[in-house]
C-alpha cells in the first residue's frame, strides 16, 4: 500500500485544500478537505501527512504492515528524516506526527517530484475549492493535543 499526499494554499485568503490518495492493489480512494487555518503552504504540508497518519491509525492498519507515505514537499521530507523543524508550529505538528509514525516501523516516507504526485496535486486544488466530498477542518489538528 502507499499513499500520496499534497496540499493547495492561497496565500491571500488562508484558505487550504488538503488531500491524500490511498493506493490499494484493486482500488484508490480519495480523502480531501478544506480549511482557513493554515499559516502557509508547508504547515498545509504537514497537515496533510498528520490527516493520512489519522487515516492509518482509525483503519487500524497493523503495525507491521509495510507503508509507503509519498510527498512532493522537502520541508516535510527533509523536517521527517532529520527529526527536526526549525519553525515552532511546525515543530509541534512534527513531533505529533513522529510519534504516529513510530508505532509504524515498515512505515516510509518519499520524496517524489511534483510531476510524479499529479494526482494528489488535482484532489489538494479540488478540496480547495470544495469541489466533491470535502471535509471542513478544525484547527485540533494543528497543535499538539498532549
Amino acid at each position: 500500500m502507499w499513499i500520496q499526499i499534497d496540499a493547495a494554499f492561497d496565500p491571500k485568503t488562508k484558505e487550504t485544500g488538503l488531500a491524500f490518495l490511498v493506493f490499494n492493489p484493486d482500488q484508490v480512494s480519495t480523502f480531501k478537505f478544506y480549511t482557513t487555518e493554515c499559516k502557509d503552504n508547508h504547515q498545509a504540508e504537514f497537515i496533510a501527512l498528520r490527516l493520512a497518519m489519522q487515516w492509518i491509525k482509525q483503519e487500524k492498519l497493523k503495525t507491521d504492515q509495510l507503508i509507503q507515505i509519498k510527498t512532493d514537499s522537502k520541508i516535510v521530507f527533509q523536517s521527517i528524516e532529520k527529526r527536526f523543524a526549525k519553525k515552532d508550529y511546525f515543530s509541534k505538528l512534527l513531533k505529533v506526527i513522529l510519534s504516529e509514525m513510530d508505532c509504524y516501523p515498515l512505515l516510509f516516507l518519499k520524496w517524489i517530484p511534483e510531476k510524479e504526485n499529479r494526482a494528489a496535486d488535482q484532489a489538494a486544488k479540488q478540496a480547495l475549492r470544495k469541489q466533491g466530498k470535502v471535509e471542513i477542518l478544525d484547527s485540533y489538528l494543528f497543535v499538539d493535543q498532549n
